[in-house]
């Protein structure tokens, strides 16, 4: 009973040892920077389609606002209608998002009409209908893609300082490892 009850003991001991010293030697898994670097890639294509997007909207407010001082000088009525037409006409041909479409359509039409006896033409109502229809949602839309950009900015920012605490926590143990090996 004895050599029964030694022989378990010694199969339990042999076991555990083997267990610790298995775990002592582990491999370190191999590095997930792939993975990490995929992320990035992935979210750089994206920002990549987002800023010409961006741009898009940028230029839309442009020819807007272009569009809008060219109605400030009722001297040459009909040129300053016409060049408040191209302009308007230019933001039109690059697409905009919804909102911005309706009202750069409804300060087209108001032009237009307005070309039709450009000395009669009321300037004041034509700016009102360009700023308030067209501008207007056109600023506020570039505004929200400025504002979303700088959140992504700082989400960005937290990223790299989680990138940094990790390299600093590596880097500890890179240093340990060798201060070890070196005794």
């Amino acid at each position: 009973m004895r050599t029964l009850l030694a022989g378990l003991l010694a199969i339990a001991l042999t076991t555990t040892l083997m267990a610790q010293s298995t775990t002592s030697r582990r491999v370190r898994p191999p590095a997930r920077t792939g993975s990490a670097e995929i992320a990035v890639k992935q979210a750089l294509e994206i920002l990549g389609e987002e800023r010409k997007l961006i741009e898009r909207d940028m230029a839309v407010l442009r020819h807007i606002q272009s569009a809008d001082e060219a109605l400030v000088d009722p001297m040459q009525p009909a040129n300053a209608i016409q060049k408040a037409y191209e302009h308007i006409d230019a933001a039109k041909s690059l697409g905009p998002e919804f909102t911005v479409m309706q009202g750069v359509l409804r300060a087209q039409q108001a032009i237009t009409e307005a070309r039709r006896s450009p000395s009669s033409a009321d300037f004041g109502r034509l700016r009102s209908v360009v700023q308030q229809e067209a501008k207007g949602p056109a600023s506020r839309l570039v505004i929200r893609n400025a504002m979303r950009m700088e959140e992504e900015a700082l989400a960005w920012l937290k990223v790299q300082e989680l990138i940094a605490q990790h390299l600093r926590v590596m880097s500890e143990i890179t240093g340990e490892s060798l201060r070890i090996f070196q005794q």
